[in-house]
Formats: structure tokens, sequence, C-alpha cells
């Protein structure tokens, strides 16, 4: 049975110009996830990084295919975590058409598995997912990534960082891209060179994550930032964030859409009034209505112009 999200479209955020990357929208249709006619494989191994074994999880629909890959990271602060927080998403988007993959990477506990380690797994993840392409009928040219606050970095690392070199560590796949062409970010941290990038009572998770204080490993923490690294060319962004959000500001999704916007990318951002920092991703509430059919319009815009 389909929960309907019904009602007029409403604005974006207001900024500087530029192109928006899908209009904000309140009107979709979101089906229950069922296991009917959806394939999918658990606890798969993309590779063992540092001697820990990283696993995901995967769906897709039962056809032939090829279908559009998105690429589900959960958050945690980088520190926790697990990605059967995304084992809803990962059913309903297959209901709709796309192979979905949740994934679990490095969690940071100082001093190990500190940055890059978490980016290093998510874009060996890809890789792996682009060279099995076949077994899980994706389509190696339509892959999109959607993470929630630590993941939503994660994500806009893979949008932004793709060709930066030394992101790969022990990844034993080079020979496939990492990079995605869409990326859904929901109350992520996009520029970590301060520890103001957090609300000061966050201030560990970046100290735990980079190892040490922003302000003492710069040059760490700048390869981490996601905003340092946008160009044109950047793959189109959605950024969805709450304006009563107490973990990471809203200025950080503010400060990215300027920047993507100033390098002429394609963005979008839905402030959700009222909302703290969980955002319940594909939800039909009232609450989440426009974040929910704003990311299905947009994962349908730049992953599925032509549908398999």
């Amino acid at each position: 049975m389909a929960a309907a999200c019904s009602g007029a479209p409403v604005p974006a955020s207001s900024g500087s110009a530029g192109a928006e990357s899908v209009a904000v929208t309140r009107d979709c249709s979101v089906p229950a996830p069922t296991a009917a006619d959806i394939r999918t494989a658990r606890d798969v191994t993309y590779a063992v990084m540092d001697g820990q074994p990283q696993r995901m999880d995967v769906a897709w629909p039962a056809g032939e295919g090829p279908y559009p890959l998105v690429v589900l990271i959960h958050g945690g602060g980088w520190s926790g975590g697990d990605k059967s927080a995304y084992h809803y998403a990962m059913r309903l988007l297959a209901g709709q058409g796309y192979a979905a993959a949740s994934i679990n990477y490095r969690l940071a506990s100082a001093p190990r598995n500190v940055f890059p380690a978490a980016v290093e797994d998510v874009r060996c993840a890809v890789r792996h997912l682009r060279s099995n392409a076949g077994a899980y009928r994706i389509d190696p040219a339509r892959v999109g990534a959607l993470g929630h606050s630590a993941g939503a970095h994660l994500a806009a690392m893979l949008g932004t960082a793709a060709d930066v070199q030394g992101l790969d560590g022990a990844c034993p796949i080079r020979d496939v891209s990492p990079a995605v062409s869409a990326v859904v970010a929901l109350a992520g941290p996009q520029d970590i060179r301060t520890a103001g990038a957090l609300d000061p009572s966050q201030h560990g998770m970046v100290e735990n994550f980079l190892g040490a204080p922003p302000e003492a490993v710069m040059e760490r923490a700048l390869l981490a930032s996601p905003a340092v690294h946008v160009k044109a060319g950047t793959p189109p962004f959605l950024l969805v964030h709450g304006t009563s959000d107490g973990v990471v500001p809203l200025r950080q999704s503010r400060s990215m859409r300027d920047t993507l916007r100033a390098a002429g990318v394609p963005v979008t951002l839905i402030e959700l009034p009222g909302i703290g920092h969980s955002i319940d991703e594909f939800s039909t509430s009232a609450s989440f209505r426009a974040s929910t059919c704003t990311t299905l319009a947009f994962l349908r815009k730049w992953l599925r112009p032509e549908g398999p």
C-alpha cells in the first residue's frame, strides 16, 4: 500500500544565484517496501582494510536491468552506526527501480581508523560494486550516493574528491572509478578545517575522526573537507538540513550550497523548519515530506533520465 506525499511545491532555500539541481516538491508516492520482486545479498565483504573485513548489503529489482545504483552511507559521528540503518531505504529504492547498497566502513577510535580510513572504504565499496555490476544488475555509469551526518560527509567526498590521490589505502580494486554522478547529503559536515564544523558540544567527534584537533593537522583537515574539493564538473548535489540542528550547524550546508553554486554545480538546499539533527529520510510525515519527495525526484532526474 502506498503512502502519498501531496501538496504544492515548496521553494528551495534562498542563496546565491545558480542552477537548482531539482525543484523542491511535496508531491510523490512512496510505496511501502516489499520483498516481492526484489533480490538481496547480505554481508557481502567488499574489501579487507587494515585487517578488518568491510561489508555491505545490496538490494536490486528482480528484472534484467541494468539499474542505477544508490550507495547508502550511515551516520554516527564517524565512530558508530551500522549499515542496517538503511535497510528500509534499500528495499524502498529497489522497489522503485534502483539497485541500492548500504555499506559499513571503518569506525574511528583514535588513534585507530582515523581519516582517511572511512573515505578509503567508501571509495573501495563503489569500486567493488562497479566491478561486480553484472551480479547486482547495476549500470556502472549511473551511480549516486546518499548519507546522513557523517555518512553525508562521506557521500560528499565521493562526489567532490574522486580524483584526489592518496585516498585509496589498501583497496585491491584500482582499475575502476570511485566517482558518483549525484549526491544527497543530509545534515552533513562539509568543511572540517575547524572544530566549529560541529556544535561546540560535538568538537570531540572531529578530533576523533582526524586523530587530532583540526588546527593541529590542517593539511589532513583540508584533505578531509568536501567543500575544499568542489570544482567545475562536481556532480549535482541535494542538501537537506534541519534549522534546529544542534550537532552540525545549518551554516555547513548553506556554505556548501554557496561553494557549489560558485563553481557552477547544480545544487538545491532544503531547510526543514524546526527539525534537529535526525532526519527521517523517506518518511511521508508532514515534517519530512519535502525532503522525501524531492530526494526521489532528484535521484530520478540525475540517475534515471532514460530509465532501464
